[in-house]
């Protein structure tokens, strides 16, 4: 038996960010690009960067900053983006820990058939 749970941010009722999109973010960081980011998870860069836009309207802040110009182009997180997206990626992780760590102490003694 497993017991699953998701974390997400959310603004006035809306979502804005949960751990799929942080490693996106993280990753378009990391590698200086949208669409080596998409690549690395499968997505198209129009699916990316649709997601980046909704994220960023539902946050309220530019989280991505972009540059035109074929080699000296690409994409990084502007600061405030890129702190935003790195205590949010360790506050989900951190509760998704909690919740495996309750499971396992919780449930360790009670086998299923």
């Amino acid at each position: 038996m497993e017991i699953k749970a998701k974390f997400w941010i959310e603004n006035k009722g809306e979502v804005v960010l949960g751990g799929g999109k942080t490693a996106l973010f993280l990753a378009v960081d990391r590698l200086g690009s949208i669409q080596r980011a998409a690549d690395e998870f499968g997505m198209s860069y129009r699916h990316a960067w649709g997601a980046i836009k909704k994220i960023e309207q539902r946050a309220g802040f530019k989280i991505v900053d972009t540059r035109l110009g074929g080699r000296s182009g690409g994409a990084q997180l502007t600061a405030r983006g890129k702190e935003f997206i790195e205590k949010a990626d360790s506050l989900l992780k951190d509760l998704q820990r909690v919740v495996e760590k309750r499971v396992k102490r919780n449930f360790r003694k009670i086998t299923l058939r």
